[in-house]
């Protein structure tokens, strides 16, 4: 009769080698997935809010022509000591000058709406460029600021749109709140548009053209019920330091 002697030290042995053996498979399993993950999602995307838990927003206003609009909305963020972030475009800061320079005197953020307004995936890399850099001269000489931010005309985007705007040192910013003043909808809708859709690291988008004559009359109930709901507001440069953009 074979008798067998169990070696507690040898299967001691193989037991911690076994399991070193499967720490480095999951260490590098879980690697693996990880770079996978990144190469997936790696796409590039504009920023439409910034990921924070504070009660915080940015106030955004696009301006491409008029000047009836610009001027109520800046009396009325000045009485209400409210900074924000205008996204004007090169030929309307050209054609009226002293709304830009306002701006910037009274302590606002001066972004780029860029040169013509037409959707800028359905143009060429270079003409997308030029775009840009045509509308950053124009609001350079007339404000003195070289912008940074961008919102492409009608929220338009693509990766060519998103890479060109990179290398020309520029950050593609949206919105995740419309109050869809645009539309002329009504003082009331306009407000509770703002109001219902904010949250924290939203970034609000209105506008200072003369095509949203509403705007004006809805801007003190939009910052009267933002403050009612504890949101602070700050320029979109500000809120990028707050928390990475995002799209979701």
């Amino acid at each position: 009769m074979k008798v067998y002697i169990f070696d507690y030290r040898k299967f001691k042995k193989q037991l911690l080698l076994l399991g070193a053996v499967f720490v480095c498979a999951a260490f590098f399993g879980a690697l693996f997935y990880q770079q996978q993950v990144v190469t997936t999602t790696g796409k590039k995307y504009a920023i439409y809010k910034v990921k924070t838990d504070k009660k915080v927003a940015a106030l955004t206003f696009d301006i491409s022509w008029g000047t009836k609009v610009p001027e109520p909305v800046l009396d009325t963020l000045k009485k209400y000591n409210v900074k924000c972030t205008f996204f004007i475009s090169g030929p309307w800061a050209v054609k009226h000058p002293e709304f830009p320079r306002r701006i910037v005197a009274e302590g606002h953020e001066i972004a780029s709406h860029g040169e013509e307004h037409v959707n800028l995936s359905e143009y060429s890399k270079e003409e997308v460029k030029k775009n840009i850099l045509t509308a950053h001269q124009k609001i350079k000489e007339v404000t003195g600021v070289e912008p940074n931010l961008i919102r492409t005309p009608n929220g338009d985007w693509n990766d060519m749109v998103l890479t060109t705007a990179e290398e020309l040192n520029y950050k593609v910013v949206q919105w995740s709140a419309d109050s869809l003043d645009w539309k002329k909808p009504g003082v009331a809708a306009i407000t509770s548009n703002v109001l219902k859709k904010v949250e924290p690291g939203a970034i609000i988008l209105m506008h200072a053209s003369d095509t949203c004559l509403q705007t004006p009359e809805a801007l003190p109930q939009v910052l009267e019920g933002l403050k009612k709901q504890g949101y602070q507001l700050v320029k979109v440069s500000e809120l990028l330091k707050i928390g990475p953009g995002t799209i979701d």
